[in-house]
C-alpha cells in the first residue's frame, strides 16, 4: 500500500471537461484543494511544479500523452513515484485481478476505480490515501 507523502493538492487528470469539472467541484465541496490537467503532458508538468500533489487521479485514455506513458515517466523520478495514483478508467478496471496487481506493483498504483465512478467511492479512496491536513475546516470560525 502506498503511504500519503504530502499535504499538497489533489491532481485530477481527465480529458473529458464535464467529468473533470464534476470531480473537481465534488472534491472541493468536500474540502480538498484540486488542480486539474486535461492530458498526460499537463499532468507531468503539474507533478514537476510545487506544491507536489498529495495524490493523482489518472484517466488512462488521454490525448497528447496517455496514462500509461505518464506512469512510465513518473517511475523514472523517485520524488514523482512517491505520489500515490488512483487509476480511474473503464478499461484498466476491467483487467483481471492478477494483471491489475502486477500493473499496480510495476507502476506504484494505489487503486483502480472503474468509470463511471460513484463519487463517494472515489472520495473514500482519496481520503484513505491522502487525508486532508488537520486544522481548521473551511467555514469554521478562527
Amino acid at each position: 500500500m502506498v503511504a500519503p507523502t504530502s499535504s499538497g493538492p489533489l491532481l485530477i487528470v481527465e480529458d473529458d471537461a464535464d467529468i473533470r469539472a464534476a470531480l473537481q467541484d465534488y472534491l472541493e465541496m468536500h474540502g480538498h484543494v484540486v488542480r486539474v490537467a486535461s492530458n498526460g503532458r499537463e499532468a507531468l508538468e503539474a507533478l514537476a511544479h510545487p506544491p507536489r500533489p498529495a495524490l493523482m487521479v489518472l484517466d488512462m485514455a488521454l490525448p497528447v500523452m496517455d496514462g500509461h506513458r505518464v506512469l512510465t515517466t513518473r517511475k523514472t523520478s523517485e520524488a514523482l513515484a512517491e505520489v500515490p495514483v488512483i487509476i480511474l478508467s473503464a478499461g484498466m478496471a476491467a483487467m483481471n485481478p492478477r494483471d491489475r496487481a502486477v500493473y499496480a506493483s510495476m507502476y506504484n498504483v494505489a487503486a483502480f476505480l472503474k468509470k463511471p465512478v460513484e463519487p463517494r467511492q472515489l472520495l473514500e479512496a482519496i481520503e484513505r490515501l491522502a487525508p486532508r491536513p488537520a486544522g481548521p475546516q473551511a467555514g469554521s470560525p478562527p
